[in-house]
């Protein structure tokens, strides 16, 4: 899947999102720039802002003022990344060095603290309250979600409900917010604003759960195998592979390598049954977006379902 065909029908909007995250992005203080330079805000999918882009196009929303919101949006994204990687202790994402690594943990918090800010500054000034409100919100279920995911660092006893929960929070909230927001813009049609949130967390989980794959079965996605088990998080597929038995192999893995347990994870098909689970919530998205009539924006939703849930990056 050619996740730039996906972006076709929304490139002038994203193009004016890159410029407006770029203006926002900079300060006077030169070590906030150094920051800025470090982190990659020119590079990465957008896929949060393309998502709300086809969204709000999908549902009738004028274009005038799309481009902040979009901004607004990968910005706090951004701000999530930068304080993900402290937590983490990753020095690398996707291959780049990280802010911590260049500036150690006290820079990088403020420096993240730096990018929320300025996403809600940035949507007070130009009066979008409901979109303050469902960036608050989420960021709120975000923090839940992080919080939960580290009080159950290395419990191998973690239960799926649990981990639903866990990445429910943590990202599918972004998504449901997003989606409901691009919902109730001007020109749409609000009515449909719970069906929307629904089609976000749906698409949240498959994002999710697809990441989670690929810390296991990728050799593109810019991270060693098995970085979650390293830092202790229970995803999917180390839940299923504990379900099968492999929990020796899971605590044995750092001293023998990652081949015993990728020959286990073959062996219990962890992919095709996290894939199964990904199915479920997939049915349901497409069911949402055939309620709409064909049109480009529509088809490129379908599009990035099928990149997220394929990808291998």
């Amino acid at each position: 899947m050619d996740y730039r065909k996906v972006q076709e029908p929304i490139l002038p909007l994203l193009a004016a999102a890159e410029k407006v995250l770029a203006r926002k992005i900079g300060s006077p203080v030169g070590l906030i720039s150094e920051l800025g330079r470090c982190t990659p805000v020119a590079k990465g999918k957008k896929i949060r802002a393309a998502f709300f882009f086809l969204l709000a196009r999908l549902n009738g929303a004028h274009d005038e003022g799309l481009p902040a919101l979009g901004a607004a949006i990968e910005m706090l994204h951004l701000s999530s990344l930068v304080h993900d990687d402290i937590v983490d202790h990753s020095t690398r994402r996707r291959g780049e060095r990280t802010p911590n690594h260049h500036f150690g943990d006290t820079l990088s918090v403020l420096w993240g603290d730096f990018l929320f800010i300025t996403s809600i500054r940035m949507l007070t000034r130009d009066g979008h309250r409901d979109a303050v409100d469902m960036l608050a919100e989420a960021s709120r279920q975000m923090i839940e979600g992080q919080i939960l995911e580290y009080e159950n660092n290395f419990n191998y006893r973690l239960g799926t409900r649990t981990y639903y929960d866990i990445i429910r929070k943590k990202t599918a909230s972004l998504f449901s917010g997003i989606a409901a927001l691009a919902a109730g813009l001007p020109g749409a049609d609000a009515r449909r604003v719970p069906g929307f949130r629904r089609f976000g967390q749906d698409f949240g989980m498959i994002f999710q759960i697809s990441d989670d794959l690929l810390d296991i079965f990728s050799e593109r996605s810019g991270k060693g195998r098995f970085q979650d088990l390293k830092e202790g998080k229970v995803t999917l597929p180390y839940i299923l592979l504990i379900k099968g038995g492999a929990l020796p192999l899971i605590r044995a893995c750092e001293r023998s390598g990652p081949e015993p347990l990728l020959e286990r994870c073959r062996s219990l098909d962890v992919q095709g049954r996290s894939l199964a689970v990904i199915d479920r919530y997939h049915r349901r998205c497409r069911a949402f977006l055939r309620s709409f009539p064909p049109s480009p924006c529509r088809d490129s939703l379908e599009s990035l379902l099928e990149f997220i849930r394929y990808r291998e990056y």
